[in-house]
Protein backbone atom coordinates (compact mmCIF):
# COMPACT_ATOMS: atom_id res chain seq x y z
CA UNK A 1 0.00 0.00 0.00
CA UNK A 2 3.05 2.16 0.47
CA UNK A 3 4.05 2.53 -2.77
CA UNK A 4 0.50 3.74 -3.67
CA UNK A 5 0.65 6.82 -1.24
CA UNK A 6 2.59 10.14 -2.29
CA UNK A 7 3.13 13.61 -1.74
CA UNK A 8 3.50 15.85 -5.12
CA UNK A 9 4.75 19.79 -5.20
CA UNK A 10 1.35 21.40 -5.40
CA UNK A 11 -0.06 22.93 -8.86
CA UNK A 12 -1.73 25.71 -9.70
CA UNK A 13 -5.02 23.60 -10.56
CA UNK A 14 -5.52 22.11 -7.48
CA UNK A 15 -6.72 25.19 -6.35
CA UNK A 16 -10.17 24.15 -6.13
CA UNK A 17 -9.74 21.04 -4.65
CA UNK A 18 -7.37 22.76 -1.41
CA UNK A 19 -10.34 25.24 -0.97
CA UNK A 20 -13.10 22.91 -0.88
CA UNK A 21 -10.82 20.83 1.67
CA UNK A 22 -9.84 23.95 3.86
CA UNK A 23 -13.64 24.94 3.70
CA UNK A 24 -14.59 21.28 4.39
CA UNK A 25 -17.19 21.14 7.62
CA UNK A 26 -14.50 19.20 10.34
CA UNK A 27 -11.90 21.02 8.99
CA UNK A 28 -12.98 24.20 10.07
CA UNK A 29 -13.74 23.02 13.43
CA UNK A 30 -10.41 21.60 13.58
CA UNK A 31 -8.78 24.69 12.48
CA UNK A 32 -7.68 27.29 15.06
CA UNK A 33 -9.63 30.11 13.12
CA UNK A 34 -13.42 28.12 12.31
CA UNK A 35 -14.59 31.26 9.98
CA UNK A 36 -15.15 30.39 6.67
CA UNK A 37 -13.11 31.02 3.94
CA UNK A 38 -13.74 32.85 0.58
CA UNK A 39 -12.76 32.10 -2.66
CA UNK A 40 -10.75 35.07 -2.83
CA UNK A 41 -9.34 34.94 0.56
CA UNK A 42 -8.04 31.25 -0.52
CA UNK A 43 -6.56 32.48 -4.25
CA UNK A 44 -4.59 35.00 -2.03
CA UNK A 45 -3.42 32.10 0.49
CA UNK A 46 -2.79 29.41 -2.18
CA UNK A 47 -0.98 31.80 -4.55
CA UNK A 48 1.31 33.10 -1.99
CA UNK A 49 2.43 29.38 -1.03
CA UNK A 50 1.56 27.16 -3.42
CA UNK A 51 5.40 27.57 -4.70
CA UNK A 52 7.07 26.94 -0.96
CA UNK A 53 7.39 23.72 0.64
CA UNK A 54 3.36 22.72 -0.29
CA UNK A 55 2.07 18.93 -1.02
CA UNK A 56 -0.65 17.60 -2.49
CA UNK A 57 -1.19 14.28 -0.56
CA UNK A 58 -2.10 11.08 -3.14
CA UNK A 59 -3.86 7.85 -2.22
CA UNK A 60 -3.81 5.31 -5.22
CA UNK A 61 -3.64 8.19 -7.38
CA UNK A 62 -6.62 10.44 -6.44
CA UNK A 63 -6.09 13.89 -4.42
CA UNK A 64 -6.50 12.90 -0.56
CA UNK A 65 -5.26 16.14 0.99
CA UNK A 66 -2.85 18.57 1.59
CA UNK A 67 0.11 19.46 3.54
CA UNK A 68 2.09 22.89 3.71
CA UNK A 69 4.96 24.47 5.87
CA UNK A 70 5.33 27.93 6.53
CA UNK A 71 9.07 28.47 7.06
CA UNK A 72 9.87 30.78 9.87
CA UNK A 73 13.67 31.52 11.21
CA UNK A 74 14.91 27.97 12.46
CA UNK A 75 11.50 26.18 12.41
CA UNK A 76 8.67 25.31 10.16
CA UNK A 77 5.25 25.70 10.91
CA UNK A 78 2.97 22.80 9.40
CA UNK A 79 -0.65 22.87 8.59
CA UNK A 80 -2.01 19.79 6.65
CA UNK A 81 -6.16 18.56 5.92
CA UNK A 82 -7.22 15.70 4.74
CA UNK A 83 -10.24 14.59 2.68
CA UNK A 84 -13.20 12.86 4.90
CA UNK A 85 -13.30 9.91 3.18
CA UNK A 86 -9.60 8.99 4.31
CA UNK A 87 -10.03 10.86 7.64
CA UNK A 88 -9.55 7.97 10.57
CA UNK A 89 -7.81 5.79 8.84
CA UNK A 90 -3.85 6.37 9.66
CA UNK A 91 -3.46 8.46 6.06
CA UNK A 92 -2.49 11.97 8.10
CA UNK A 93 0.75 9.95 10.04
CA UNK A 94 1.24 8.18 6.64
CA UNK A 95 1.23 12.04 4.92
CA UNK A 96 3.39 13.31 7.52
CA UNK A 97 5.64 10.37 7.60
CA UNK A 98 6.31 11.23 3.59
CA UNK A 99 7.09 15.01 4.23
CA UNK A 100 9.49 14.18 6.93
CA UNK A 101 11.30 11.55 4.97
CA UNK A 102 12.02 14.25 2.13
CA UNK A 103 12.73 17.17 4.72
CA UNK A 104 15.28 14.61 6.37
CA UNK A 105 16.93 14.79 3.01
CA UNK A 106 17.20 18.26 2.40
CA UNK A 107 17.73 19.85 6.22
CA UNK A 108 19.70 19.05 9.70
CA UNK A 109 18.76 20.50 13.06
CA UNK A 110 15.36 22.37 12.35
CA UNK A 111 12.12 21.44 13.92
CA UNK A 112 8.99 21.48 12.22
CA UNK A 113 6.33 22.60 14.75
CA UNK A 114 2.29 22.34 14.85
CA UNK A 115 -0.36 24.07 16.86
CA UNK A 116 -3.46 22.06 17.38
CA UNK A 117 -6.88 22.74 19.64
CA UNK A 118 -7.26 20.78 22.75
CA UNK A 119 -10.18 19.67 21.63
CA UNK A 120 -8.81 18.49 18.52
CA UNK A 121 -7.74 14.62 20.00
CA UNK A 122 -7.33 12.80 16.95
CA UNK A 123 -4.79 15.07 15.34
CA UNK A 124 -3.02 15.54 18.80
CA UNK A 125 -2.59 11.98 18.75
CA UNK A 126 -1.46 11.71 15.49
CA UNK A 127 1.10 13.88 15.61
CA UNK A 128 2.13 12.70 19.31
CA UNK A 129 2.49 9.10 17.45
CA UNK A 130 5.14 10.43 15.18
CA UNK A 131 7.32 11.76 17.75
CA UNK A 132 5.91 15.07 17.71
CA UNK A 133 6.10 16.44 21.71
CA UNK A 134 4.18 18.79 23.27
CA UNK A 135 6.13 22.08 24.56
CA UNK A 136 3.91 24.98 25.64
CA UNK A 137 -0.43 25.07 26.64
CA UNK A 138 -1.79 28.16 25.87
CA UNK A 139 -6.00 29.72 25.47
CA UNK A 140 -7.03 25.94 24.20
CA UNK A 141 -4.20 25.30 22.15
CA UNK A 142 -1.38 22.63 22.25
CA UNK A 143 2.02 23.55 20.68
CA UNK A 144 3.98 20.86 19.74
CA UNK A 145 7.58 20.50 18.11
CA UNK A 146 9.15 17.91 15.78
CA UNK A 147 13.01 17.88 15.46
CA UNK A 148 14.72 16.47 12.70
Amino acid sequence: MHNQLKIRKVKINDIRFIYNLRNDHQTRLSSLNNKKITFKQHQIWFLRNWNSFFYLFLVKKKNAGYIKLKKKNNFFLLNYALHNHYRGKRYSHKMIALLISKLKKQFKNIYIKAIVKKKNIRSLRNLQSINFRKYYSLSGKIFLKYQI
